[in-house]
This record gives C-alpha cells, sequence and structure tokens, in this order.
C-alpha cells in the first residue's frame, strides 16, 4: 500500500532524520509507547515548512484534506506496511502510569506521532483557513490529540486565532466548550486566549476560570493558572485583583501557578 503524497512526502524526510535512542526518549517524555521518528523539532520543522510550501492547499477543501490524510496517519499508521515505519517505542518501565492527580493518559496510537504533529502545523500555517467552519475538526484534533502536546498547540495556535479575530461568533462556541464532557476540550476553552494580550476579553477569561475552579483534576487547574499567569503580563492588577477575591474558590495549584510573578500566596 503506498502513501498519500502529502504523508509519502514527511515520512521520507523524517525516516532519514530520525533516531531511534530520540524517539525513545520523546515517547517516555510524552508517556506513551506510540511510534516516534526521533526527530526534534529544531530538525523538523524545517520539513514541515517544506511542506506547505510543497502541499499548499488549493482552497478550504483540500485544506481539511491535507490536515486530516496528515492526521489519519498518525493515528492509524500504514497498517505496518510503510517502508521503514518507526516501531512501537519499548521502554524498561510502563510510561503511562498516570499522574497521582489526574486520571488523563495520552492515547496511544500505531502512527508515528510527528505526523500528528505535521498536522498541526500544516493547520496552524495557512491562517486563511482559520474560521470558526474549522473549529469542529480543531476540536477532534484535540479531542483524538488527547494530551498536552496536541491540545494546547492547537488551543492557543488554532482555536486562539479563531477566537481573537473572529470573537463574536467563536466565543459563544467555546462557552460551549467549556461544558464539554471531554476535560481537553474544557481546557482549550479555559486556554484559548494564552496568546491574546491587550485583546484579552478578560471577563470571558475570567468567568471561565470561575466556572472551572471547582475541577480537581490537574490539567484543568493548571490551565486556569497558566490562562491567569499569562493575562497577568499584560494586567497584573485585574489577575491580583481577581485572585485576591476568589482566593477561596481556586485550587493551591491554580493561585501558584497565576501569582508566580505577583505578589499573591496560595
Amino acid at each position: 500500500m503506498s502513501l498519500p503524497p502529502i504523508v509519502e512526502f514527511v515520512h521520507d524526510r523524517l525516516t532519514a532524520l530520525g533516531n531511534v535512542d530520540d524517539a525513545r526518549d520523546m515517547a517516555a517524555y510524552m508517556k506513551t509507547t506510540q511510534p516516534f521518528y526521533g526527530v526534534p523539532v529544531p530538525k523538523r520543522d524545517p520539513v514541515f515548512k517544506e511542506l506547505c510550501a510543497v502541499h499548499a492547499p488549493r482552497d478550504g477543501s483540500a485544506y481539511r484534506s491535507g490536515v486530516l490524510v496528515l492526521w489519519g496517519a498518525g493515528l492509524h499508521g500504514n497498517s505496518g506496511e510503510g517502508p521503514g515505519w518507526p516501531e512501537p517505542a519499548k521502554h524498561e518501565k510502563d510510561p503511562t502510569t498516570p499522574r497521582k492527580d489526574s486520571t488523563m493518559k495520552p492515547p496511544v496510537y500505531e502512527g508515528p506521532r510527528e505526523l500528528m504533529y505535521a498536522a498541526c502545523y500544516y493547520a496552524e500555517e495557512f491562517p486563511e483557513h482559520l474560521t470558526t467552519a474549522h473549529l469542529p475538526l480543531f476540536k477532534r484534533l484535540v479531542m483524538e490529540g488527547g494530551w498536552w502536546d496536541i491540545v494546547d498547540q492547537v488551543a492557543d495556535k488554532m482555536v486562539g486565532h479563531i477566537v481573537r479575530t473572529q470573537r463574536g461568533a467563536a466565543a459563544p462556541i467555546m462557552r460551549k466548550w467549556l461544558d464539554d464532557d471531554d476535560l481537553w476540550v474544557r481546557r482549550s476553552a479555559i486556554i484559548c486566549q494564552l496568546s491574546h494580550k491587550e485583546e484579552t476579553d478578560e471577563k470571558m477569561l475570567f468567568d471561565f476560570c470561575l466556572k472551572r475552579a471547582d475541577e480537581e483534576d490537574f490539567f484543568i487547574r493548571k490551565a486556569i493558572g497558566w490562562s491567569l499567569r499569562q493575562y497577568a503580563k499584560t494586567d497584573p492588577d485585574a489577575v491580583k485583583k481577581f485572585l485576591k477575591t476568589n482566593a477561596k474558590k481556586l485550587s493551591a495549584l491554580t493561585m501558584r501557578e497565576a501569582g508566580k510573578n505577583l505578589d499573591v500566596k496560595a
């Protein structure tokens, strides 16, 4: 079975650059047994950039197809028939043990995770296609990506761009995401304004933080603190006031994260 051209482009180049030891270390860092080529960011980003130049989408349909073909190869591989397809990572100890303060574990897929990274890079690279119409696509990436490495990029770079540039249409959708059954979707709604700086909708940010403040999972509490800490770089007084006013509602982890650069104690 031959690979789709867009997948073959990435596969051939990452295979040539891959390193077995790096692949094992990357999988261990991500707490997964999913295969990796073993190509770190500084080496793979030039490949992804060339990919976007060679396989630029002609329209929205081609854009969605390009993202999903790369994504699907990362999820399902090539049924073991691809030449030089990376083997699942092997570890002396099980790397998938959940944190004590979270029930979340990364999903394990058969394809190389760097192909999922390629799909995300491709999705981010064409801002003309970052529209509310593609929010269902990005929600799928969040849910199937299922771990912070994918989720945070999609939430900040793709979803965040849409919220910032099409706020009137996107904000109501984020309010629905905030109540979604999937934890990663809820996390995405909380952190979607990470890069908005002066364009942050402060009321929306604070409302979202308070609405999810009673959740106990590490990845939600960390997200709340992270989003507040980022906004504190723009308006520290507003965040300080918010933390002091709501100290009893926010977790100690959230308070520590949000107050790192402020004179506020958990």
